[in-house]
């Protein structure tokens, strides 16, 4: 993990030196809601359904040719579950916190008074805790990894202002429940402020 931190840094350092004339930085934070794409390995007696939390990070916008960008972003992340035993009356919460690095493509339109955009990318998650460590679903000890597809689109106003909806696939199987393959979905939706841009138009 120290490793994969460390790269993502270098990466960030590195295209500040080379792309500083061209290049965004900035911030995002928005809400999200969670919850797993359940599959049956045997018959079992748990319900499911989704949890809110918070999604907060930073990004590095890099133009390329014809409207086309990268983004490399590094995003702490809520997801999770809560689950309720068919004999049980009450709802178990289980929470993820995670650093999700997700590396977006982007094309970019202009209209009106800024940028709409939609981007797709691969992500790499990593597990950094769980509220729950009853051992039921989620390994809290070794913190396991997480992978999977994302997607997004919003609007840069060109003041450095704007939105952004996305939403995560995770494609591996993150229980540890025997009978029930879990994998995380995540809804996003918040703002992102392009510091670069706001400072410039300072």
């Amino acid at each position: 993990m120290k490793r994969l931190i460390s790269s993502v840094i270098l990466f960030f350092v590195l295209s500040t030196a080379f792309c500083q004339s061209k290049i965004s930085y900035g911030i995002n934070a928005g809400y999200t809601n969670a919850g797993s794409l359940v599959s049956n390995k045997r018959s079992h007696n748990y319900s499911f359904r989704s949890i809110s939390g918070i999604t907060a990070g930073v990004f590095v916008e890099i133009p390329l040719i014809a409207g086309i960008s990268i983004q490399p972003e590094v995003n702490f992340t809520q997801n999770g579950m809560e689950a309720k035993h068919s004999l049980e009356n009450n709802w178990t919460t289980y929470r993820r916190n995670a650093i999700d690095i997700p590396l977006n493509i982007a094309y970019n339109v202009t209209i009106g008074e800024g940028r709409a955009y939609i981007a797709a990318s691969p992500y790499y998650g990593i597990q950094m805790s769980v509220n729950n460590n009853d051992g039921k679903f989620y390994d809290a000890s070794t913190n396991p990894a997480d992978y999977g597809l994302g997607f997004n689109l919003g609007y840069k106003w060109n003041g450095g202002y704007g939105f952004f909806i996305g939403s995560n696939y995770g494609m591996k199987d993150m229980s540890v429940n025997e009978n029930v393959k879990l994998y995380n979905r995540t809804f996003n939706v918040g703002l992102r402020f392009d510091l670069h841009q706001i400072l410039k138009n300072k």
